[in-house]
């Protein structure tokens, strides 16, 4: 290439890294937590100040042992620069998403040494929904995915370097493995390990990592960055904590259907082709081709033969671990995305250099890359409808007493981001074609990445922060009135709701009452200090029937109630009424308040009801918690 070209395909490398940093930094803030994992992992993290402990996280008053500290430690260090919030639980996630891909680009660079492969690389990496939506969440799953790809790339680079140089490079793998274990347990082994495992077995390597893989060292740097966790928790805990993390956590997620999360063999098929969308058209040929037409001369010969290798084996070895394990989740499998991503750009590399490949490989690249735009755009553009059509079912879905999510009678209209989003993948489609079939392959190429940045920044930035606006930010706002209107003195309670981002927006902890509880909740009731109650507006009825209960008001499908001391403080404080929603084409006028019914003395005062919520990201239901302590 010459340096005309070098300069400019470092400047598409520059320009890709400012569109990640954009897409997963922008707003990072502006969406309420969702529940359950963010709204649990911040909750969790208020404990930690709150108690003064940051070494055994605890929800709702309970030991709280579903992952390692490292992600709890990396929010708290957030929320101690920034404050608390939604920006402080989510930064980690932004943060390793921009650093995954910083030591991605590097990867690819050092073993091409072509600036063309890293921005393509990287532009397939970043800019795909699974990977957009998992880098701007409170999860553990962006941070495995860089310690994990830390340790396999560094394992690479070892292998490819002679003695001693390569030292560093199995120390450098080591203590990602360590940082691994540390965010998500046993989980990172099964990642890297295997990987590691059948890629020194096909090249041969296997007795080489054996004598130069540092087992002493190594070791000793993994101990060291988790034994002073794991020892501390199992001292303090002792059993509880053997049974609840490394048996309930771990062992039972891979046998056993927790939290209703389950799925078939081919769970993963689907997450795959729409969650790797625009670039699967690219990434499922090359990860074909990198096992059945990477011969070992080739390999031999070329250290970018050998990488492609390593990444169509890990790719393989993750969706088969995870499609093993009884639960599932759609971020599981986000180990495997930067992986794909390399093979995608590679694939795009050589589509630059004219090998378009055979008629075979065309058709199926183009039945893929038609196939999943179409469907893409038909789901978007049915959504407003189908949301409709759909409503009767999903509200039938919700269990009052594990369900997250409360909603309205009525289901939303949001019709401008769909309808935006739906063209804009016919035309992430079209375009591309159009330009290749005038043989400008280079803008082709371009036209996709620009075509997938836009697309993904539609997506999180645009369609899922207008879902959040209806479904979540209700809660939120119920949250911020109940701190306002009774203050820190009133007790709360929930009563058919587990809700856990409530926790962290009340910065206390939420005594949890079933719908069959309500003896319970009467005898607190009756008691003189006021009492706050959390609800869902389904269960008014049920409610109304408890003697002492007293409906203080609704958000949207959210209700808030109490004892008489808790309506006397409510009225009292009179706080902002909601505002009106203006009416558009992005939602509908919010109802008026529901008349008073016989028997509701005292509820004149009622706070208007909010706008009907929508869906995010499906069906907001989920099982019952499992009963071995490790559930609120």
């Amino acid at each position: 290439m010459s340096p005309a070209g070098q300069r400019y395909w470092l400047l598409v490398v520059l320009a890709v890294l400012a569109a990640a940093a954009a897409l997963y930094l922008v707003d990072l803030g502006q969406m309420p937590l969702t529940d359950r994992d963010e709204g649990e992992y911040a909750a969790s993290v208020g404990a930690m100040f709150r108690g003064g402990d940051f070494m055994v996280p605890t929800l709702n008053g309970q030991h709280y042992l579903e992952k390692p500290i490292l992600t709890f430690w990396l929010i708290a260090g957030a929320q101690a620069l920034l404050g608390p919030g939604e920006l402080a639980a989510r930064l980690p996630s932004a943060v390793a998403a921009l650093a995954l891909l910083l030591w991605l680009g590097y990867l690819a660079l050092v073993v091409s040494r072509g600036p063309a492969f890293t921005a393509l690389t990287l532009a397939a990496a970043a800019f795909t929904p699974l990977m957009a939506l998992v880098g701007r969440a409170s999860l553990t799953d962006m941070p495995l995915t860089l310690f994990t790809t830390l340790s396999l790339g560094a394992f690479f680079l070892a292998n490819e370097r002679q003695a001693p140089a390569d030292r560093p490079w199995w120390w450098l793998a080591w203590a990602g493995l360590g940082l691994g274990f540390l965010t998500k347990g046993p989980v990172a082994l099964a990642v890297v390990l295997p990987s590691a495992l059948v890629y020194a077995l096909i090249q041969g390597r296997f007795l080489h990592c054996l004598r130069r893989g540092q087992w002493l060292w190594g070791p000793l740097i993994f101990l060291v960055i988790n034994l002073p966790w794991y020892g501390l928790a199992f001292w303090r805990l002792g059993d509880e904590f053997w049974r609840a993390f490394f048996l309930s956590q771990n062992l039972r997620r891979f046998s056993e259907v927790l939290l209703g999360h389950g799925g078939g063999l081919f769970y993963y098929l689907p997450v795959l082709l729409l969650g790797f969308w625009p670039f699967g058209a690219a990434g499922l040929p090359a990860l074909g081709a990198a096992l059945a037409k990477n011969p070992r001369a080739a390999r031999q010969a070329d250290p970018l033969a050998r990488l492609r290798l390593l990444a169509a084996v890990t790719v393989l070895v993750v969706l088969v671990v995870f499609s093993l394990a009884a639960t599932k989740q759609i971020n599981y499998i986000l180990p495997a995305w930067p992986w794909l991503g390399l093979l995608a750009g590679y694939q795009l590399w050589r589509w630059l250099a004219g090998e378009d490949g055979g008629r075979f490989s065309r058709g199926v690249r183009q039945a893929l890359h038609l196939g999943l735009g179409g469907l893409w755009a038909l789901v978007l553009l049915a959504l407003p409808a189908g949301l409709h059509l759909a409503w009767p079912r999903i509200q039938a879905s919700i269990r009052p007493d594990s369900s997250e999510y409360a909603l309205p009678d009525q289901a939303p209209l949001i019709i401008l981001w769909p309808l935006a989003l739906g063209l804009a993948a016919l035309a992430v489609v079209w375009l591309p074609n159009w330009l290749r079939r005038r043989g400008r392959g280079r803008e082709a190429v371009l036209a996709l990445c620009l075509g997938g940045a836009l697309f993904c920044g539609g997506l999180m930035l645009g369609l899922l922060p207008r879902a959040a606006q209806e479904i979540q930010q209700p809660a939120k706002d119920l949250a911020l009135e109940v701190g306002r209107g009774l203050g820190g003195a009133a007790k709360v309670v929930s009563f058919g709701l587990w809700k856990p981002s409530m926790l962290f927006y009340l910065d206390r902890e939420i005594p949890r009452l079933r719908t069959s509880e309500a003896d319970q909740l009467a005898r607190e009731l009756a008691q003189e200090a006021p009492l706050a109650v959390l609800s869902r507006a389904s269960l008014a009825p049920t409610l109304a029937a408890v003697p002492g209960f007293v409906e203080l008001g609704r958000w949207s499908g959210y209700l808030l109630g109490g004892n008489a001391a808790a309506q006397a403080r409510w009225q009292g404080s009179t706080p902002a009424a909601q505002p009106a929603a203006p009416p558009s084409a992005e939602s509908e006028p919010a109802p008026p308040a529901a008349a008073k019914q016989p028997g509701e003395e005292g509820q004149a005062n009622q706070r208007p009801v909010s706008e009907p919520s929508t869906l995010e990201g499906g069906l907001p239901s989920s099982p019952e918690p499992p009963s071995d302590g490790t559930r609120p």
